[in-house]
């Protein structure tokens, strides 16, 4: 019987241990974007790209020193980046946003394996900045899990748009060519699986208890 508590205490702490796997991840803190890109993520491979009009800046970021920032927006004009997740499958995205008073508020996030045809996933709005370098309220945290879109799984490239859908500004006016939008954080991750991590866990448990019974027999 304690040998199967050990088993099973094994495995529930290799289940708890399981993290996500960071495939890319843009802090913006070494490439210091001023362009519209290509930019590399500061963690993994990838490229990010963004087709807004406007002029490129990296003002403080979501509790650190930069980000990504342009004004300029209008509606279908978009943050876009791009990875691979060959091997990998279950893929999440997460990101902290936020714009000026006269920014853009309505986005929507987008993803397509092919960076031409495009399938939205979720509506969302963002707030008034207030990033000055520490962290900023929790609202600005965008968090997804895309694991139901099993197109995204073990695919050489795929896309994620942050995506404006319309002209109203965060003071829901209108959009002005001077309003501002910005994003900090962008990271794309793999889910391991709840049942493989349980597996690994039983299988190195019951390792464990192999040893202990070869031992004990030699004893």
């Amino acid at each position: 019987m304690k040998i199967f508590l050990t088993i099973i205490g094994l495995a529930a702490v290799t289940l708890a241990g399981a993290q996500a796997q960071v495939i890319a991840r843009w802090t913006f803190e070494t490439s210091i974007p001023t362009t519209s890109g290509p930019l590399s993520p500061e963690v993994g491979a990838g490229t990010a790209t963004s087709n807004t009009g406007g002029t490129f800046s990296n003002p403080a970021g979501w509790g650190s020193a930069e980000s990504w920032s342009s004004n300029g927006w209008a509606a279908g004009e978009f943050f876009q980046f791009q990875v691979s997740t060959v091997a990998l499958s279950n893929i999440a995205v997460s990101w902290q946003q936020a714009g000026s008073n006269t920014g853009p508020r309505d986005f929507i996030l987008e993803y397509s394996t092919d960076g031409v045809s495009f399938t939205n996933f979720a509506s969302y709005a963002v707030n008034l900045s207030t990033w000055n370098g520490t962290l900023a309220p929790a609202a600005d945290v965008y968090s997804y899990d895309l694991s139901s879109i099993t197109a995204l799984n073990n695919d050489a490239s795929i896309f994620f748009r942050l995506n404006v859908t319309g002209t109203t500004a965060i003071n829901l006016g209108t959009i002005a060519g001077t309003g501002t939008g910005r994003v900090d954080n962008f990271e794309v991750s793999a889910i391991p699986e709840p049942s493989t991590w349980a597996l690994i866990g039983l299988g190195s448990a019951f390792m464990l208890w192999n040893i202990r019974r070869r031992r004990t027999a030699n004893g």
